[in-house]
């Protein structure tokens, strides 16, 4: 019987599965889908995130090949409004942010993986069961099923989760739905360093570097938006974008629309099964929230289940894991709520208000700080040691 059966092999999962294998765990993530190779999805990587993979060699696996984020300015009708440094932070050995695709932070993930000790299969779940001492997992592949039993089950395995629909686990909406236009794309005249959002009352255009060599663009979507042309992200860029820093849109690596939801999953634990990441919340990408809260999600989930095959009920916190990561993930839904209604003002008295707002927080050091503090999630799950490797005695 495994220790830990992973369903989904995305940042959270891989998290998880690396944390875990680390601690003596056997440990095997299952997935559904091949390695992704497309557009970028996810493409920033926040402080308190850096410190979670930093022990596993992944964030500097990573660097050379990210952009390196000092700091995140916005604009309101192109002229500056604040520009927002990383390194007033405090608590962390990180002033900066990585701009990298996602699909080069799961593959660094994986190889830190397998280098532990992990187990990657393809497979589908499609049914489980549990009782008081381990879960039963039914999976299916090449047309043949199997039984696989763990002791414990994590579902991260995305925002259609099969496992939360298995456990019968709702999930409400707690904002707006909004529908987005990403594009990654070779950009010339623009900050390296710097994400940017950029507001106007005709809609907003987020940018953000990434792989060194392009930047994220990405807008809502409306009735009346362009084609995905690269003349149409440039005339955006032109009209939306910063006037200090006149960007040229060299080549579309790829574009890609989506819709985002605010939504929160109304159990995160239902006995030896755990939600983490998008299959327990999902939020739209203002802020760069959601992949960082899943890593963080991954971490106190790996502690608590660590604490509690070590400790077993004496000493552990993953009794309290579901109802302590709600209240931290509506606090960091928060910062990504806070970007979108700010991003859609419309009206005169509306954006001017906002404007004077953020000028007051740039300005003001203790504001500023903690700024980039909720932007780096550090707010909600200060760093902390883990250097407590040894292995872990199962029964």
């Amino acid at each position: 019987m495994l220790d830990v059966l992973v369903v989904g092999a995305g940042p959270t999962g891989l998290t998880a599965g690396c944390l875990l294998a680390r601690h003596g765990l056997s440990v095997r993530v299952v997935r559904k889908h091949p390695p992704f190779s497309g557009h970028s999805r996810a493409s920033v990587i926040w402080p308190r995130a850096l410190e979670i993979l930093r022990p596993l060699g992944v964030t500097a696996a990573l660097a050379p090949a990210a952009s390196r984020v000092t700091g995140v300015g916005y604009y309101s009708s192109g002229s500056s409004i604040g520009r927002f440094g990383l390194d007033r932070l405090t608590g962390t050995d990180f002033a900066h942010a990585l701009g990298v695709s996602q699909h080069r932070t799961e593959a660094a993930l994986t190889a830190a993986f397998r280098a532990a000790g992990g187990e990657l299969v393809d497979a589908e779940v499609v049914g489980l069961e549990q009782d008081s001492r381990r879960v039963s997992v039914r999976t299916r592949s090449d047309g043949r099923e199997r039984v696989v039993q763990a002791r414990h089950l994590i579902g991260a395995d995305g925002a259609g989760s099969t496992v939360r629909e298995l456990l019968g686990i709702a999930m409400a909406d707690v904002g707006p739905r909004v529908s987005f236009r990403i594009a990654d794309a070779v950009v010339s005249g623009l900050p390296e360093d710097q994400a940017s959002y950029c507001w106007t009352p005709g809609g907003g255009l987020a940018i953000g570097p990434h792989d060194r060599h392009a930047h994220r663009l990405a807008y809502r979507l409306t009735p009346d938006a362009p084609d995905t042309s690269r003349e149409s992200f440039q005339r955006l860029l032109t009209e939306r974008g910063p006037r200090t820093h006149r960007g040229v849109v060299r080549e579309l690596i790829s574009t890609a629309d989506f819709q985002a939801r605010f939504a929160v999953a109304e159990r995160f634990s239902v006995g030896r099964c755990h939600l983490a990441g998008d299959s327990a919340h999902v939020m739209a990408p203002a802020g760069g929230q959601g992949m960082n809260s899943g890593i963080l999600d991954a971490a106190a989930l790996s502690r608590g289940i660590v604490e509690s095959l070590r400790n077993g009920a004496a000493k552990n916190s993953l009794a309290e894991y579901g109802a302590q990561r709600q209240d931290v993930i509506r606090k960091i839904m928060a910062t990504a709520v806070e970007h979108a209604r700010d991003g859609g003002l419309r009206s005169a008295e509306e954006i001017a208000e906002r404007d004077r707002r953020y000028r007051a927080m740039w300005q003001d050091p203790a504001r500023h700080l903690e700024r980039v503090a909720r932007l780096s999630q550090l707010h909600v799950d200060p760093a902390r040691a883990d250097d407590e490797r040894a292995p872990v005695r199962t029964a």
